[in-house]
């Protein structure tokens, strides 16, 4: 079975407003949950949720409106998408534009320099890489000398988004020359400031982005104006009820439903690391929801019941944001592994997508133990796959599977794909419980002293577990 080692890269977008709205009340009654965290939680939704779907909703009306007025008008539609991109922009962010400005504006002049002047295909470096090394040099520079730690993260996520649709852009271009001959300033603009994914991404390549200006074509039933708007807004309620539900979780009921169990450590760690991997719903869904408002072509951003219910790690992260992992494996693990070979292309892609990220030390250190723990369960179900030829492997064999004797459903395969299963659940809890933000009672706070310091309370168990299982690979 071929396996993408570059599968098992994650992002995790930071959104300090998450953490301003979540109330942590330990050990109370429902009624005052209610009132303490649901309450305010909804209201924190329905003021910052409403700007994502207002200005998308109202952007997607009037480019329809456009393309019958101005059907060959390119230019006022572009220019529509960068007045409701900073229209969003400031009503969410508020601040910390010069950053975002500064970083747009210099990738653009980079860009077109090297396309101006070399735009040979002989050269040796090629122009996405010099984009690369620019892009994330600005990115770390920029965060070091903000002197505010909360204004970073405010607009963490949104400078990331930002580099790789610049990113893709330096790619896409060098391979293709129609498509640069659509770049200039107006659909540069255009596409780094469309606001159905200006501040919570998902990620869209500029071709994509081109595509929201073509005319839906004719689908092949029949259906009024009136029906298809209401699917769209049946859409959009259903993306922004799944996000609602996923902040309360995150916000209120984990800690509502574990308090009476909440002395055991690894019940605090299991709540910690739902409530980081629920507020990642709650931004995966509220850009998908972003997304269907302005009416353009989507794709799941997450898949929380792959996540929840793992096979192996590979599902997790592959299915953790699913955007982002076809980026690296689009444009990093792809464009490297020729010239460079699997291996160079395996830590160039943990480099860049740890970089993404600007400087977040405890998020390189999860990726590289994300990264370590998916090769070593990838070799050794690989490996007992081999010996007892059985559908074991990190993906899920087809029912009618011809390679090996023992089926999936085999008491056999069963036993040993539950042992992973238990052990990724296992995984989930200790690497995503120091990704917990919100300030915990006072017995609690001498573990957030040190950077890992959650990992020490749990004993570093998850690493001393990754030195067996790669130890137990060579018995075998």
């Amino acid at each position: 079975m071929d396996y993408y080692y570059d599968d098992y890269y994650d992002e995790y977008y930071e959104q300090p407003d998450l953490a301003a709205a979540r109330l942590v009340h330990r050990e109370l009654n429902f009624e005052e949950t209610i009132t303490s965290c649901v309450h305010p939680s909804l209201r924190f939704a329905g003021q910052y949720m409403t700007n994502f779907v207002a200005v998308n909703v109202l952007f997607s009306i009037l480019v329809l409106c456009f393309r019958k007025v101005l059907p060959i008008s390119h230019r006022s539609l572009h220019l529509l998408s960068c007045i409701f991109g900073a229209i969003l922009l400031y009503r969410v962010i508020d601040h910390g534009f010069y950053h975002f400005l500064q970083l747009a504006i210099s990738l653009y002049v980079v860009q077109w320099t090297l396309h101006r002047w070399l735009s040979g295909s002989g050269r040796y470096i090629k122009t996405p890489f010099i984009v690369i090394a620019y892009g994330i040099g600005n990115l770390l520079v920029s965060e070091l000398l903000e002197q505010s730690p909360e204004t970073w993260n405010r607009i963490r996520g949104t400078q990331m988004i930002l580099l790789m649709k610049v990113l893709s852009l330096a790619f896409d271009t060098e391979e293709n020359q129609t498509l640069r001959n659509q770049l200039n300033v107006f659909s540069y603009t255009g596409y780094i400031l469309c606001p159905a994914n200006v501040v919570l991404g998902p990620w869209i390549s500029f071709n994509d982005y081109l595509n929201i200006w073509k005319p839906a074509l004719p689908s092949g039933h029949h259906r009024s104006s009136g029906g298809r708007i209401l699917l769209h807004m049946s859409r959009i309620l259903i993306s922004a009820l799944l996000a609602v539900g996923f902040l309360l979780t995150s916000n209120c009921m984990i800690d509502y439903l574990l308090a009476p169990i909440a002395s055991w450590k690894w019940v605090r760690a299991y709540g910690r690391a739902l409530s980081f991997r629920t507020s990642h719903y709650f931004i995966a869904y509220l850009s998908q929801c972003s997304m269907i408002a302005a009416a353009v072509d989507w794709n799941p951003v997450s898949s929380p019941t792959a996540v929840e219910f793992p096979r192996s790690l590979v599902q997790v992260v592959t299915a953790w944001n699913i955007p982002m992992h076809l980026w690296l494996k689009r444009y990093i693990f792809r464009t490297t592994k020729r010239p460079f070979g699997t291996a160079a292309a395996i830590a160039l892609t943990y480099i860049i997508s740890s970089l993404l990220h600007g400087l977040h030390y405890r998020l390189w250190v999860t990726l590289l133990t994300i990264g370590s723990w998916t090769f070593v369960e990838h070799e050794v179900r690989k490996k007992i796959a081999a010996i007892y030829s059985a559908c074991v492997l990190v993906g899920k064999c087809p029912s009618t599977c011809t390679v090996h004797q023992h089926r999936s459903k085999s008491v056999f395969c069963f036993v040993i794909n539950t042992l992973f299963f238990t052990l990724n659940v296992f995984n989930l809890i200790y690497l995503g419980c120091i990704f917990e933000t919100t300030e915990g009672p006072p017995e609690e706070a001498d573990h957030n002293k040190t950077m890992f310091g959650r990992w020490a309370e749990l004993n570093y168990a998850s690493h001393w577990l990754l030195v067996f299982a790669y130890l137990f690979y060579f018995v075998i």
